[in-house]
Protein backbone atom coordinates (compact mmCIF):
# COMPACT_ATOMS: atom_id res chain seq x y z
CA UNK A 1 0.00 0.00 0.00
CA UNK A 2 1.30 3.30 -1.22
CA UNK A 3 0.73 6.48 2.03
CA UNK A 4 -2.05 9.09 0.94
CA UNK A 5 0.78 11.34 3.01
CA UNK A 6 4.22 11.09 4.36
CA UNK A 7 4.38 13.92 7.09
CA UNK A 8 8.17 14.24 7.85
CA UNK A 9 8.89 15.29 11.54
CA UNK A 10 12.25 17.03 12.48
CA UNK A 11 14.01 19.61 14.23
CA UNK A 12 15.21 21.68 11.46
CA UNK A 13 14.26 22.12 7.87
CA UNK A 14 17.74 22.86 6.44
CA UNK A 15 20.25 20.88 5.85
CA UNK A 16 22.85 21.43 8.59
CA UNK A 17 23.67 17.64 8.88
CA UNK A 18 22.75 14.66 9.97
CA UNK A 19 19.10 14.23 10.78
CA UNK A 20 18.49 17.30 8.62
CA UNK A 21 19.98 15.97 5.33
CA UNK A 22 18.60 12.68 5.54
CA UNK A 23 14.82 14.05 6.23
CA UNK A 24 15.49 16.46 3.38
CA UNK A 25 16.27 14.03 1.19
CA UNK A 26 14.08 11.71 1.75
CA UNK A 27 11.11 14.55 1.15
CA UNK A 28 12.88 14.63 -2.40
CA UNK A 29 12.62 11.00 -3.17
CA UNK A 30 9.11 10.54 -1.45
CA UNK A 31 8.08 13.76 -3.93
CA UNK A 32 9.64 12.17 -7.18
CA UNK A 33 7.27 8.98 -6.76
CA UNK A 34 4.74 10.95 -6.79
CA UNK A 35 3.76 10.53 -2.34
CA UNK A 36 2.57 14.08 -1.57
CA UNK A 37 5.49 14.83 1.50
CA UNK A 38 4.07 18.04 4.59
CA UNK A 39 7.53 18.83 6.22
CA UNK A 40 6.83 19.69 9.73
CA UNK A 41 9.72 21.64 11.47
CA UNK A 42 10.44 23.29 14.53
CA UNK A 43 12.81 26.07 12.96
CA UNK A 44 12.22 29.25 11.11
CA UNK A 45 11.76 29.10 7.53
CA UNK A 46 14.85 30.96 6.67
CA UNK A 47 15.82 32.80 3.46
CA UNK A 48 14.23 29.40 1.06
CA UNK A 49 10.93 31.94 1.20
CA UNK A 50 7.36 30.47 1.04
CA UNK A 51 6.98 26.59 0.74
CA UNK A 52 3.28 25.25 1.21
CA UNK A 53 4.46 21.53 1.61
CA UNK A 54 6.62 23.00 4.64
CA UNK A 55 4.86 24.09 8.07
CA UNK A 56 7.53 26.10 10.38
CA UNK A 57 7.20 26.88 13.79
CA UNK A 58 9.74 29.70 14.09
CA UNK A 59 11.73 27.99 16.65
CA UNK A 60 15.51 28.53 17.71
CA UNK A 61 17.85 25.41 18.99
CA UNK A 62 17.80 25.27 22.60
CA UNK A 63 21.45 25.88 22.37
CA UNK A 64 20.66 29.65 21.29
CA UNK A 65 18.21 30.49 23.76
CA UNK A 66 18.41 31.78 27.34
CA UNK A 67 18.72 29.02 29.78
CA UNK A 68 15.59 30.07 31.54
CA UNK A 69 13.71 29.25 27.92
CA UNK A 70 15.53 26.45 27.32
CA UNK A 71 15.22 24.63 30.26
CA UNK A 72 11.23 25.19 29.61
CA UNK A 73 10.74 24.65 26.31
CA UNK A 74 13.41 21.89 26.42
CA UNK A 75 11.30 19.49 28.30
CA UNK A 76 7.58 20.75 26.75
CA UNK A 77 7.44 22.25 23.68
CA UNK A 78 3.51 23.75 23.96
CA UNK A 79 3.55 25.53 20.77
CA UNK A 80 5.23 22.17 19.17
CA UNK A 81 2.35 19.90 20.48
CA UNK A 82 -0.39 22.41 19.51
CA UNK A 83 0.57 22.80 15.92
CA UNK A 84 1.05 19.27 15.16
CA UNK A 85 -2.11 18.04 16.61
CA UNK A 86 -3.46 20.99 14.97
CA UNK A 87 -2.35 19.47 11.72
CA UNK A 88 -3.27 15.72 12.62
CA UNK A 89 -7.05 16.87 13.62
CA UNK A 90 -7.63 18.58 10.20
CA UNK A 91 -5.64 16.54 7.60
CA UNK A 92 -4.89 13.11 9.10
CA UNK A 93 -6.29 9.70 6.91
CA UNK A 94 -6.09 6.15 7.54
CA UNK A 95 -3.32 6.21 5.01
CA UNK A 96 -1.31 9.15 6.37
CA UNK A 97 2.43 8.02 7.68
CA UNK A 98 4.30 10.26 10.55
CA UNK A 99 8.06 9.90 10.25
CA UNK A 100 10.05 11.35 12.62
CA UNK A 101 13.59 12.30 12.46
CA UNK A 102 14.95 14.56 14.87
CA UNK A 103 13.05 16.37 17.86
CA UNK A 104 15.55 17.13 20.70
CA UNK A 105 16.72 20.03 19.95
CA UNK A 106 13.45 22.59 19.27
CA UNK A 107 10.47 20.60 19.21
CA UNK A 108 10.73 18.13 22.58
CA UNK A 109 8.83 15.61 23.36
CA UNK A 110 5.53 17.29 23.29
CA UNK A 111 5.24 16.39 19.87
CA UNK A 112 4.69 12.26 21.24
CA UNK A 113 1.48 13.75 23.19
CA UNK A 114 -0.26 14.49 19.78
CA UNK A 115 1.37 11.54 17.96
CA UNK A 116 -0.39 9.05 20.77
CA UNK A 117 -3.63 8.77 18.94
CA UNK A 118 -1.63 7.58 15.50
CA UNK A 119 1.13 5.62 16.71
CA UNK A 120 0.15 2.92 14.98
CA UNK A 121 1.04 4.95 11.96
CA UNK A 122 4.14 6.83 13.30
CA UNK A 123 7.78 5.63 12.25
CA UNK A 124 10.62 6.92 14.43
CA UNK A 125 14.05 7.06 13.16
CA UNK A 126 17.03 6.35 15.19
CA UNK A 127 19.68 8.82 13.89
CA UNK A 128 21.10 8.38 17.19
CA UNK A 129 20.63 7.52 20.65
CA UNK A 130 18.10 9.89 22.02
CA UNK A 131 15.35 7.39 21.88
CA UNK A 132 16.50 5.12 24.26
CA UNK A 133 19.82 7.03 26.27
CA UNK A 134 19.08 10.49 28.27
CA UNK A 135 22.33 11.78 26.88
CA UNK A 136 21.75 10.75 22.87
CA UNK A 137 25.03 9.27 22.57
CA UNK A 138 25.48 6.06 25.34
CA UNK A 139 28.83 8.17 26.12
CA UNK A 140 30.45 9.45 29.53
CA UNK A 141 30.99 12.83 27.98
CA UNK A 142 33.46 13.97 30.89
CA UNK A 143 35.52 10.08 30.49
CA UNK A 144 34.87 10.81 26.56
CA UNK A 145 33.87 6.69 27.28
CA UNK A 146 31.36 4.74 25.55
CA UNK A 147 28.81 3.54 28.66
CA UNK A 148 26.93 0.37 28.42
CA UNK A 149 25.06 1.70 31.66
CA UNK A 150 20.90 0.37 31.70
CA UNK A 151 19.78 3.75 30.98
CA UNK A 152 17.37 5.33 33.32
CA UNK A 153 18.68 3.09 36.03
CA UNK A 154 19.89 3.93 39.46
CA UNK A 155 23.75 3.76 37.96
CA UNK A 156 22.73 5.71 35.10
CA UNK A 157 21.06 8.45 37.03
CA UNK A 158 23.91 8.85 39.37
CA UNK A 159 26.33 8.87 37.09
CA UNK A 160 27.47 12.56 36.06
CA UNK A 161 27.91 11.50 32.23
CA UNK A 162 26.65 14.76 30.53
CA UNK A 163 28.98 17.63 28.82
CA UNK A 164 27.55 20.49 30.86
CA UNK A 165 27.16 18.87 34.25
CA UNK A 166 24.75 16.67 37.01
CA UNK A 167 22.51 19.54 36.07
CA UNK A 168 21.94 18.87 32.74
CA UNK A 169 21.79 15.39 33.43
CA UNK A 170 19.02 15.93 36.18
CA UNK A 171 17.06 17.88 33.08
CA UNK A 172 18.01 15.42 30.11
CA UNK A 173 16.52 12.78 32.43
CA UNK A 174 13.40 13.92 33.04
CA UNK A 175 13.04 14.62 29.32
CA UNK A 176 13.72 11.13 28.59
CA UNK A 177 10.81 10.13 31.57
CA UNK A 178 8.32 12.24 30.03
CA UNK A 179 8.79 10.98 26.45
CA UNK A 180 8.58 7.81 27.51
CA UNK A 181 5.43 8.39 29.83
CA UNK A 182 3.80 9.63 26.71
CA UNK A 183 5.35 7.71 23.98
CA UNK A 184 6.53 4.48 25.72
CA UNK A 185 8.63 2.15 23.41
CA UNK A 186 9.27 -0.19 25.92
CA UNK A 187 5.65 -1.99 26.73
CA UNK A 188 4.42 -1.39 23.72
CA UNK A 189 6.14 -1.98 19.89
CA UNK A 190 7.22 1.27 17.78
CA UNK A 191 8.02 0.98 14.54
CA UNK A 192 11.67 1.81 14.91
CA UNK A 193 14.40 2.09 12.15
CA UNK A 194 17.70 1.83 13.47
CA UNK A 195 20.83 3.04 11.04
CA UNK A 196 22.63 -0.16 11.96
CA UNK A 197 22.41 -3.60 13.28
CA UNK A 198 24.75 -3.07 15.60
CA UNK A 199 22.46 -0.27 17.48
CA UNK A 200 19.93 -3.28 18.36
CA UNK A 201 22.47 -3.94 21.69
CA UNK A 202 21.81 -0.15 23.00
CA UNK A 203 17.77 -0.51 22.09
CA UNK A 204 18.68 -3.77 24.18
CA UNK A 205 19.93 -2.08 27.35
CA UNK A 206 16.60 0.11 27.79
CA UNK A 207 14.56 -2.64 27.42
CA UNK A 208 12.75 -1.62 23.94
CA UNK A 209 10.70 -3.96 22.12
CA UNK A 210 12.19 -5.57 19.39
CA UNK A 211 9.33 -6.02 17.62
CA UNK A 212 8.14 -3.99 14.98
CA UNK A 213 12.19 -2.83 14.70
CA UNK A 214 13.79 -2.63 11.35
CA UNK A 215 17.42 -1.82 10.14
CA UNK A 216 17.61 0.38 6.86
CA UNK A 217 21.42 1.37 6.39
CA UNK A 218 21.62 5.01 5.49
CA UNK A 219 22.04 6.68 1.50
CA UNK A 220 25.68 7.14 0.57
CA UNK A 221 27.31 8.86 -1.87
CA UNK A 222 30.79 8.27 -2.27
CA UNK A 223 33.44 11.70 -2.22
CA UNK A 224 34.61 10.52 -5.95
CA UNK A 225 33.36 8.69 -8.70
CA UNK A 226 36.61 7.69 -10.14
CA UNK A 227 38.81 5.60 -7.54
CA UNK A 228 40.99 7.72 -6.23
CA UNK A 229 45.33 6.63 -6.12
CA UNK A 230 46.13 6.65 -2.08
CA UNK A 231 49.25 5.26 -2.32
CA UNK A 232 50.74 8.12 -4.22
CA UNK A 233 49.81 10.59 -1.91
CA UNK A 234 50.27 11.30 1.64
CA UNK A 235 47.87 13.34 3.61
CA UNK A 236 45.48 12.21 6.11
CA UNK A 237 42.03 13.85 6.85
CA UNK A 238 39.84 14.00 9.47
CA UNK A 239 36.44 14.81 8.59
CA UNK A 240 33.49 15.96 11.51
CA UNK A 241 32.90 18.51 14.02
CA UNK A 242 35.23 19.60 16.23
CA UNK A 243 33.79 18.69 19.56
CA UNK A 244 35.72 16.38 22.16
CA UNK A 245 33.90 13.21 21.42
CA UNK A 246 34.72 13.48 17.67
CA UNK A 247 38.15 12.90 19.13
CA UNK A 248 39.83 15.76 16.55
CA UNK A 249 43.00 15.73 19.31
CA UNK A 250 43.30 12.13 19.32
CA UNK A 251 43.93 12.28 15.58
CA UNK A 252 45.87 15.63 15.75
CA UNK A 253 48.24 13.82 18.56
CA UNK A 254 48.94 10.53 16.50
CA UNK A 255 49.73 12.27 13.49
CA UNK A 256 52.18 14.31 15.25
CA UNK A 257 53.94 11.45 16.46
CA UNK A 258 53.58 9.46 13.51
CA UNK A 259 55.31 12.41 11.40
CA UNK A 260 51.99 12.55 8.96
CA UNK A 261 50.53 15.55 7.64
CA UNK A 262 46.79 15.99 8.81
CA UNK A 263 44.00 18.10 6.75
CA UNK A 264 40.88 18.98 8.80
CA UNK A 265 37.91 19.61 7.35
CA UNK A 266 35.01 20.64 9.93
CA UNK A 267 34.28 23.51 12.40
CA UNK A 268 33.60 23.74 16.31
CA UNK A 269 34.86 24.97 19.55
CA UNK A 270 37.78 22.80 18.84
CA UNK A 271 39.24 24.89 16.49
CA UNK A 272 41.18 27.63 18.21
CA UNK A 273 43.04 24.29 20.37
CA UNK A 274 44.30 22.82 17.13
CA UNK A 275 45.53 26.76 16.07
CA UNK A 276 47.07 26.73 19.60
CA UNK A 277 48.38 23.43 19.91
CA UNK A 278 48.72 21.71 16.41
CA UNK A 279 49.70 24.89 14.17
CA UNK A 280 51.27 22.08 11.46
CA UNK A 281 47.75 20.96 11.21
CA UNK A 282 45.69 22.38 7.87
CA UNK A 283 42.28 23.69 9.00
CA UNK A 284 39.92 23.77 6.38
CA UNK A 285 36.78 24.65 7.99
CA UNK A 286 32.97 23.66 6.55
CA UNK A 287 32.85 23.12 2.79
CA UNK A 288 30.42 21.94 0.63
CA UNK A 289 30.76 18.63 -0.82
CA UNK A 290 32.33 19.35 -4.17
CA UNK A 291 34.56 21.39 -2.18
CA UNK A 292 35.50 18.20 0.02
CA UNK A 293 35.90 16.03 -3.17
CA UNK A 294 38.56 18.75 -4.59
CA UNK A 295 40.34 17.54 -1.08
CA UNK A 296 40.33 14.28 -0.43
CA UNK A 297 41.90 13.10 -4.12
CA UNK A 298 44.64 13.68 -2.00
CA UNK A 299 44.13 11.36 0.72
CA UNK A 300 46.26 8.51 2.03
CA UNK A 301 43.37 7.77 4.14
CA UNK A 302 40.50 9.10 6.36
CA UNK A 303 40.73 8.65 9.96
CA UNK A 304 37.08 8.68 12.30
CA UNK A 305 38.61 9.40 15.68
CA UNK A 306 35.23 9.74 17.56
CA UNK A 307 35.34 8.76 21.07
CA UNK A 308 31.29 7.58 20.83
CA UNK A 309 29.66 4.48 19.69
CA UNK A 310 28.97 6.60 16.00
CA UNK A 311 25.40 4.69 14.82
CA UNK A 312 26.56 4.47 11.14
CA UNK A 313 29.65 6.66 10.17
CA UNK A 314 28.40 8.18 6.69
CA UNK A 315 32.03 10.15 6.48
CA UNK A 316 33.68 6.64 6.45
CA UNK A 317 31.39 5.27 3.92
CA UNK A 318 32.14 8.16 1.65
CA UNK A 319 35.84 7.50 1.38
CA UNK A 320 35.45 3.79 1.05
CA UNK A 321 33.30 4.21 -1.82
CA UNK A 322 35.93 6.43 -3.50
CA UNK A 323 38.71 3.98 -2.75
CA UNK A 324 40.41 5.88 0.17
CA UNK A 325 41.29 3.90 3.12
CA UNK A 326 39.62 4.37 6.58
CA UNK A 327 41.11 4.28 9.93
CA UNK A 328 38.25 4.25 12.80
CA UNK A 329 37.35 3.00 16.40
CA UNK A 330 36.49 -0.57 17.31
CA UNK A 331 33.65 1.11 19.38
CA UNK A 332 32.27 2.48 15.66
CA UNK A 333 29.44 0.30 14.51
CA UNK A 334 30.68 -0.07 10.94
CA UNK A 335 34.27 -1.06 11.79
CA UNK A 336 33.97 -4.82 12.52
CA UNK A 337 32.50 -5.46 8.78
CA UNK A 338 35.24 -2.70 7.12
CA UNK A 339 38.17 -4.33 8.87
CA UNK A 340 36.67 -7.78 8.39
CA UNK A 341 36.57 -6.77 4.32
CA UNK A 342 40.27 -5.46 4.64
CA UNK A 343 39.84 -1.83 3.61
CA UNK A 344 40.36 -0.12 6.99
CA UNK A 345 42.22 -0.32 10.63
CA UNK A 346 40.72 -0.23 13.69
CA UNK A 347 41.92 1.05 16.87
CA UNK A 348 40.51 1.31 20.47
CA UNK A 349 38.66 4.22 20.66
CA UNK A 350 41.01 7.13 22.72
CA UNK A 351 43.85 5.14 22.83
CA UNK A 352 46.23 7.76 20.70
CA UNK A 353 48.96 5.21 20.70
CA UNK A 354 46.86 2.54 18.36
CA UNK A 355 45.71 5.04 16.99
CA UNK A 356 49.33 6.41 16.04
CA UNK A 357 50.65 2.83 14.93
CA UNK A 358 47.62 2.40 12.65
CA UNK A 359 48.59 6.03 10.85
CA UNK A 360 52.09 4.95 10.85
CA UNK A 361 51.48 1.75 9.21
CA UNK A 362 49.65 3.28 6.05
CA UNK A 363 52.31 5.96 5.72
CA UNK A 364 54.89 3.41 5.79
CA UNK A 365 52.88 0.77 3.45
CA UNK A 366 52.25 1.66 -0.21
CA UNK A 367 51.26 -1.88 -1.03
CA UNK A 368 48.59 -2.07 1.63
CA UNK A 369 47.40 1.31 0.84
CA UNK A 370 46.88 0.74 -2.65
CA UNK A 371 45.15 -2.97 -1.32
CA UNK A 372 42.49 -1.44 0.64
CA UNK A 373 42.20 1.71 -1.16
CA UNK A 374 40.71 -0.45 -3.86
CA UNK A 375 38.86 -2.99 -1.98
CA UNK A 376 36.97 -0.37 -0.39
CA UNK A 377 36.20 1.14 -3.70
CA UNK A 378 34.42 -2.92 -4.69
CA UNK A 379 33.06 -3.64 -1.17
CA UNK A 380 31.40 0.13 -0.03
CA UNK A 381 28.39 -0.08 -1.75
CA UNK A 382 27.00 -3.01 0.25
CA UNK A 383 27.56 -1.62 3.32
CA UNK A 384 24.89 1.38 3.16
CA UNK A 385 21.91 2.40 0.17
CA UNK A 386 21.53 4.54 -2.39
CA UNK A 387 19.45 7.19 -2.49
CA UNK A 388 16.79 4.69 -4.11
CA UNK A 389 17.24 1.75 -2.40
CA UNK A 390 17.01 3.37 0.86
CA UNK A 391 13.50 5.07 -0.01
CA UNK A 392 12.35 1.65 -1.65
CA UNK A 393 13.03 0.07 1.55
CA UNK A 394 10.98 2.86 3.50
CA UNK A 395 8.47 2.57 1.02
CA UNK A 396 8.18 -1.21 2.05
CA UNK A 397 7.64 -0.22 5.63
CA UNK A 398 5.59 2.31 5.23
CA UNK A 399 3.62 -0.08 2.80
CA UNK A 400 3.43 -3.09 5.65
CA UNK A 401 2.40 -0.84 8.04
CA UNK A 402 -0.71 0.88 6.57
CA UNK A 403 -1.56 -3.15 5.06
CA UNK A 404 -1.04 -3.97 9.17
CA UNK A 405 -3.48 -1.28 9.87
CA UNK A 406 -6.33 -2.33 7.25
CA UNK A 407 -6.19 -5.98 8.39
CA UNK A 408 -7.04 -4.65 11.82
CA UNK A 409 -9.56 -2.60 10.38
Amino acid sequence: MKPDRVVIINDRSTAVGGASNLSLLLRGFLEERGVPVTFFAGDQAGSAGSDPGRINLDGRPLLERGRAAAFVAGIYNAPAHAALERFIRSSDTASTIYHVHGWSKILSPAIFRALRDVRERVVLHAHDYFLVCPNGGFVNYPGLSVCNLTPMSLACLATQCDKRGFHQKLWRSARHGLRQMVFDIRGRPAHIVLVHEAMQHYFDLAGVARNQMVTVRNPFEPFLQEMADPANRRNFFFIGRLEPEKGFEDAARAARTAGVPLHVIGEGAGRALLEKRYPEVVLHGWRKREEIAALVVDARAVVISSRVPEPFGLAALEALGSGIPVILPREALLSREIVEAGCGLSFRAGDVAELTAAMRRLAEDDHETRDMGRIGFREAPRMGHTGQTWTDALMALYGTILQSQATLH
